[in-house]
């Protein structure tokens, strides 16, 4: 699922509007929710960076209207207000440079997954990113940053080192990666990493179970995907959703806490699940697959009446 194609952006639209038009007769929610942002910088923008305008917007809509959580928090307890957690992927020197200094203005904290292929200018991750984003090396931060961003308060979680898709990979290759990653940022740091956000994120396209099991066997608590929905209550710890955010205006982000795009999730839980039951060679009718994820629930307790 391309989050920026024409047919899906209009979907999000569309939604957006309908949350706007329901929200008068909606009570609020106790939701929990993960905001994956990239890379934050006031010009020569990258295809995933956030402009530094927009994202102070981003932070103190948050700040005023959420209860910032780090993200080892999101499968906590409910509270009175929205719970949100903020991460940021790859490790782009930006980071650092623009987005930590927003991110103390307004007392916040964030998460940073870090492919440490890039901390250590490995050849081929840092090709990869320039042909296909045309950054160069300079663009990302080495060790000497990341343990300034560390010193900031700034939580550090792994991504992989040289951010391949891990479903292209065989297992051994898959450990490798998690494991290797893991490694550099615990010797560079000197504490457990025990977070993960798997590259390109999308269940069923860029990770699977085995992937999973083997983040588990290698120490890891916790694994991140993209997948555009709430945290629920009783959510596999390594199969944590998040929103991946770029320029969205001030009234879609209400919306993404809110719920409207939770759509988009169920049935990207849906197709997931629907490869999981291939692979076991298991029927998995529709009905059953909706009912599994909890999908007619959650219909209700996000109004979608008021959402369409």
């Amino acid at each position: 699922m391309n989050p920026y194609s024409l047919p899906l952006r209009a979907l999000r639209q569309a939604l957006v509007k309908g949350y706007q038009l329901g929200r008068a007769v909606r009570s609020p929610q106790r939701r929990t929710l993960v905001l994956n942002y990239h890379s934050v910088r006031p010009a020569q923008l990258f295809f995933n960076s956030t402009p530094t305008q927009v994202f102070e917007q981003h932070l103190e809509w948050l700040a005023a209207h959420c209860e910032v959580v780090d993200f080892a928090e999101v499968c906590g307890p409910a509270s009175h207000k929205p719970r949100v957690a903020i991460t940021f992927d790859d490790g782009f020197r930006d980071n650092l440079e623009f987005a930590v200094p927003l991110l103390q203005k307004y007392g916040l904290k964030a998460t940073f997954f870090i492919s440490t292929g890039f901390l250590e200018r490995d050849p081929v991750i840092l090709d990869i990113f320039a042909r296909t984003f045309q950054t160069t090396a300079n663009d990302f931060m080495d060790a000497e940053a990341l343990r300034e961003l560390f010193a900031a308060g700034m939580r550090v979680g792994a991504h992989t080192h040289s951010h391949r898709n891990l479903l292209s990979l065989s297992a051994r290759e898959q450990e490798e990666e998690l494991g290797r990653s893991k490694t550099i940022l615990e010797d560079l740091l000197g504490q457990p990493i025990q977070s993960v956000a798997y590259p390109f994120g999308v269940p069923g396209k860029a990770f699977d179970l085995t992937t999973t099991q083997i983040a588990e066997a290698l120490g890891y608590s916790r694994g991140a995907m993209v997948c555009w929905r709430g945290v629920r209550a009783q959510e596999p710890v390594f199969r944590i959703p998040r929103f991946i955010m770029v320029r969205e205006s001030l009234a879609e982000l209400e919306a993404i806490v809110g719920g409207a795009w939770d759509p988009i999730g169920w049935y990207q839980d849906w197709r997931f699940s629907l490869r999981a039951s291939r692979q076991a060679n298991k029927p998995y009718p529709l009905a059953v697959a909706l009912l599994e994820q909890q999908a007619w629930m959650e219909l209700v307790h996000c109004r979608i009446l008021g959402l369409l």
